[in-house]
């Protein structure tokens, strides 16, 4: 593969790409963390058209990792401890998953959506700050198409990244303890039972491409960890310290677009990338 390259430089601390083919643009989200308040740090969501031209598409988004359906982006939102929609042509705001039981989540992190409406997501305590871990987890959640929500681990030290295979056969999940287990799904949306799918040192977000191979950030190292389907790394992408995620997208979804501290970095690849 070709060096991986930066694209714009000069944010904060940059998270969460996804990208969309209705817009012909990714998205990202943008965190200070020198300005942390009582509900997590400030956030915005900024818009991506390639080669390079940046705008503030959500000025005050409360946002980490993101997602894209048919109605519009996803949003973990650490600031009202909620997943929250964005619709993309009026860019308002609106809550999609309020609370399990009752209870708010600790700060929801990252997120992937199936094609049958399914959505699962990560929530571990990051930016949950001065406020109380009301569920006693930091746990992964399903949200089913009724909205329905259900805990499928909370035994998980901080979940991080999420993504699905491009059968959506398979949910990969990293956490904090530097495992990356994998769930086989089922046709009803659950889950079977935790497997160790890889070890990479501080997995954050990831991606998949169209070979089935998962792309897992490795925050600290500042690298991408390319996996085969079976579990064995075939590939490591050097891109900066604080590497957090990632998302393939372009014309041909063959453009790998990198979040990693405070730049936003790109890299051509040679297989088609699956676009959450």
């Amino acid at each position: 593969m070709p060096p991986v390259k930066l694209v714009k430089g000069g944010f904060t601390f940059v998270e969460g790409p996804v990208w969309s083919d209705a817009q012909g643009a990714f998205f990202f989200s943008e965190m200070d963390f020198d300005h942390e308040g009582p509900n997590g740090p400030p956030s915005k969501i900024h818009k991506l058209v390639l080669p390079a031209s940046v705008e503030v598409f959500i000025p005050d988004s409360g946002s980490n990792g993101l997602a894209i359906d048919d109605q519009g982006l996803i949003a973990c939102t650490h600031d009202t401890q909620t997943l929250s929609r964005y619709d993309l042509a009026a860019r308002e705001r609106s809550v999609f998953v309020a609370d399990y039981q009752g209870k708010h989540f600790n700060s929801p992190n990252d997120v992937a959506v199936h094609s049958a409406g399914h959505v699962y997501f990560t929530d571990p305590d990051w930016q949950l700050g001065k406020r109380k871990n009301e569920t006693g987890v930091t746990g992964v959640y399903w949200r089913d198409p009724s909205g329905k929500v259900t805990l499928i681990d909370g035994g998980l030290e901080k979940p991080n990244g999420v993504t699905l295979s491009p059968d959506e056969t398979r949910l990969y999940v990293g956490a904090a303890s530097g495992i990356v287990s994998v769930y086989t799904v089922l046709a009803d949306g659950s889950v079977g039972p935790r497997q160790k799918f890889a070890e990479v040192k501080e997995p954050d977000g990831m991606a998949v491409d169209c070979a089935g191979q998962l792309y897992v950030a490795s925050h600290g190292p500042g690298e991408v960890v390319v996996l085969s389907p079976a579990g064995a790394a075939v590939a490591i992408l050097k891109v900066a310290p604080r590497t957090t995620n990632l998302a393939f997208g372009g014309a041909d979804h063959e453009t790998l677009l990198i979040t990693s501290g405070s730049g936003v970095y790109a890299i051509k690849t040679t297989v088609p990338g699956f676009p959450y």
